[in-house]
């Protein structure tokens, strides 16, 4: 078994481990919409990984376009989504006092955007340097949020406060996501399988930390 096919292994098991703690745990009509879309952003995730698995299983050519490419935008869609859409208008009202707090979650963008350079200036074909691009600038969006998110300051009834861990987990899954997409442009296939344990164990962290979230959110 060569290093690429078992860091698809572990990134595989990871996200089908997240994906069926959602299913069993927010199934319910009960369940808040932003958490059934971070549970979408799971699915995506196991989808596009299953996808990388059956191509290598079946043999098939490695090709500049990948659909699993277009499962890691679904990803951040549905994480920026819930973010922007649900979120952000709970604890940003526009004030002035979480002006600065606004200008410091643009670190992560940036940071997401400096790991793909790489991506860039590898010698991969120009179609996955389109596709890779278009991954990171849709998981900078999503982190911008996710730290925003994870540094501002409460609000009056502590909504923030409840789901700041798993801001950090998501923020964590953009970073290497990215970074892994950066090391297999480069050939580092160690670096590969190391990013692909660590991205393992952060799916199955994500929901269990909303999951928390939401039982925290409603205690108080």
């Amino acid at each position: 078994m060569n290093t690429a096919f078992l860091s698809e292994l572990f990134l595989l098991a990871g996200s089908v481990a997240g994906f069926t703690y959602g299913i069993i745990v927010f199934l319910s009509k009960k369940t808040p919409l932003y958490a059934k879309m971070i549970a979408g952003a799971v699915g995506c995730m196991m989808f596009g990984y299953l996808l990388a698995v059956v191509r290598r299983i079946a043999g098939f050519e490695e090709r500049a376009f990948r659909l699993d490419y277009l499962t890691y935008i679904g990803v951040f869609l549905f994480l920026l989504t819930a973010n922007a859409g649900l979120m952000d208008g709970l604890v940003d009202d526009g004030n002035k006092r979480v002006k600065k707090y606004r200008v410091i979650a643009l670190v992560a963008p940036i940071a997401v955007l400096l790991l793909s350079a790489p991506v860039i200036l590898s010698e991969i074909p120009a179609v996955s340097k389109i596709c890779c691009g278009a991954v990171a600038l849709f998981a900078a969006a999503a982190s911008y949020f996710n730290f925003k998110h994870a540094v501002i300051p409460d609000v009056e009834f502590g909504v923030i406060h409840c789901v700041r861990v798993y801001n950090w987990i998501a923020l964590l899954y953009a970073v290497l996501l990215t970074a892994t997409l950066a090391a297999r442009a480069l050939g580092w296939e160690i670096a590969v399988l190391i990013l692909s344990i660590l991205t393992c164990i952060d799916m199955i962290l994500i929901l269990p930390m909303i999951k928390r979230g939401i039982d925290r959110w409603k205690t108080i």
